[in-house]
């Protein structure tokens, strides 16, 4: 009797693991993360099955949001994998961990995950491992303000992808390079990026991929003044990633778009999309997101010439969030808006602020208006 139970419960977890899988190819991850954890309970007679169940859970939780559900999720698989000896499940688990924990800000436990791993997956000559790991590296890289370091590993790691047949990595790796190459003020070579990946995405039938790629070429458009192209790809990307039920790439769409208004002085609007990004920001406990919106909200205080102190307090907040986290770009952003506005002029002017900006790799203050609104990239 208890033979024919375990026989039903594996036909039935490998029923679920099915629909699973469609459901997150299909970029529904919260419904993924539901099937994978509901497999995962029949596969406790199967620690391997089990372990791999909960790291694709980990996965699709983490893509919507629920970073410290997915932290622990991934710190059981590398229990499980320490138990059955299965070092890659362990590892696999690892690049999750710093996934989830720089989403959470967590930068300094990030890079050393990844650093961990990429030396790891050298030593096996795992070359997709190498290539995963190195687009994981660069994109925390990038929010430490090392865009020098970022490119090198976004680079390597397209290296890698492109000598295969186009495939969402490749796609991935493009859009974290369209999004470095915005910060660093190449605004022609970011769209490129993104519209390369957009193609690559929508061939493979990536619907999470392709909103993300809409987003990064608003973006890109907004940067380069485009406003009615900006707008039309903002839409765009709002469309698919409500489809999806996505909050974390959501919310960041939503600023990018109130920046849009922002900058062509349609406050009411620009301040609804910043109030909308910041309830998503703390509803996922996203601080640099958060710093973003603090941004933007003081500044259309700024621009309507009222509530200074808020204004403010906004300021310092999203500075203090910044620095707290290593968000050394984002810093630099609140320290530029205390500058101009007068609120906190910075020690050594504006030139200070423009040799921090190209310590970081970017230029995209150079012959800029200093003057609000700022089109912040």
């Amino acid at each position: 009797m208890s033979e024919t139970v375990t026989q039903l419960e594996a036909a039935k977890s490998q029923l679920l693991l099915q629909r699973a899988r469609a459901a997150h190819a299909s970029s529904q991850f919260a419904e993924a993360a539901r099937l994978y954890l509901a497999a995962a309970r029949l596969l406790q007679k199967r620690p391997e099955q089990q372990a791999a169940a909960l790291l694709e859970a980990a996965h699709a939780l983490r893509l919507v949001g629920y970073f410290r559900r997915a932290l622990q999720l991934y710190a059981r698989v590398q229990a499980l994998a320490h138990k059955v000896g299965d070092e890659a499940l362990w590892m696999d688990a690892r690049v999750g961990e710093g996934m989830a924990r720089r989403a959470m800000g967590d930068l300094e436990a990030a890079i050393t995950c990844f650093r961990e791993a990429l030396a790891y997956y050298e030593a096996q000559h795992d070359t997709e491992g190498i290539g995963y790991t190195l687009w994981c590296l660069g994109g925390a890289l990038r929010l430490t303000g090392a865009f020098d370091e970022a490119l090198d590993c976004l680079l390597e790691a397209l290296a890698i992808f492109e000598d295969e047949a186009p495939s969402t990595a490749e796609g991935y790796v493009r859009c974290a390079l369209g999004g470095l190459s915005r910060m660093r003020g190449a605004y022609d070579a970011s769209l490129a990026y993104y519209q390369a990946a957009e193609r690559i995405l929508t061939a493979c039938d990536d619907l999470f991929g392709r909103a993300y790629a809409a987003c990064g070429m608003a973006n890109a458009y907004r940067m380069l003044g485009e406003v009615e192209a900006a707008h039309h790809y903002f839409t765009q990307a709002q469309q698919r990633y409500h489809q999806i039920g996505d909050r974390v790439s959501y919310a960041y769409t939503l600023w990018g778009e109130g920046t849009l208004f922002k900058i062509t002085h349609r406050l009411t609007q620009a301040r609804e999309r910043f109030r909308q990004a910041l309830q998503l920001f703390r509803a996922t406990g996203d601080d640099r997101g958060i710093a973003y919106a603090y941004t933007g909200l003081a500044e259309l205080l700024l621009l309507e010439d009222r509530a200074p102190k808020q204004a403010l307090r906004y300021l310092e907040a999203a500075r203090e969030r910044a620095t707290r986290h290593g968000y050394t770009f984002e810093r630099l952003h609140a320290e530029l808006l205390l500058h101009l506005s007068g609120l906190k002029p910075v020690k050594g002017g504006i030139e200070a602020l423009q040799e921090a900006y190209r310590r970081c790799g970017s230029q995209w203050l150079e012959g800029l208006p200093l003057a609000l609104p700022l089109n912040i990239p």
